[in-house]
């Protein structure tokens, strides 16, 4: 196995301290301290916080990109929000601090709706998903608020504050009810791999 890179291991421990915590609850001294080095190691690789949630959103932006272009499982595409998920949870935080990256999130998130579009209409066009124009634009729309925004809904009507595997499964299953009444199902033909749970 490939031993990371010291950048690398701060942004693996950053993305999970952020998760687990808040950004603006992390500081610079505890994301030394996780990660084993000074500070003044860390202001070598990067000078300060913004400069990590840079290079985070790098990373978070080459993944969903990736994914959407794929034909891959509707769960993954879930799991991935979840697993960036202090970018939307602490969104308003992380634009106070760098207010450019609201345009990048929203710049990401039309492409990423865009080739999600393209995955649906593909389904239509081999007969595996029945929905006009305007049934997409409300597929699509919810689904980002559910991926999204699930986590919140946790916390505020529940008060949910710390999530497991149990509840990233429930909240799949919220997203994936939208879509299962305009599924067309053949006997014949095994389930398309767009709703699978595995």
């Amino acid at each position: 196995m490939k031993r990371q890179s010291t950048r690398e291991q701060i942004l693996a421990t950053c993305r999970k301290l952020f998760n687990g915590k808040s950004v603006a609850a992390v500081t610079t001294a505890g994301i030394a301290e996780a990660v084993g080095i000074n500070e003044g190691n860390l202001y070598y690789y990067f000078k300060k916080k913004t400069d990590i949630l840079n290079a985070l959103f790098e990373q978070f932006a080459a993944e969903q990109l990736k994914l959407a272009s794929q034909d891959q499982h509707l769960r993954h595409w879930f799991e991935l929000m979840w697993e960036w998920r202090f970018f939307y949870r602490d969104s308003m935080i992380i634009f106070s601090m760098e207010p450019a990256m609201r345009l990048q999130l929203q710049d990401m998130s039309d492409q990423v709706q865009a080739r999600s579009r393209r995955k649906l209409q593909e389904m239509i066009s081999l007969g595996q998903l029945r929905a006009t124009e305007a049934e997409l634009d409300v597929l699509l729309e919810n689904s980002w608020i559910i991926s999204t925004y699930w986590i919140e809904y946790l916390h505020s009507r529940h008060g949910i504050t710390r999530v497991t595997k149990k509840h990233l499964s429930w909240g799949y299953k919220q997203m994936a009810a939208l879509f299962e009444p305009y599924l067309i199902r053949a006997d014949a033909a095994p389930q398309d791999t767009f709703l699978s749970a595995e």
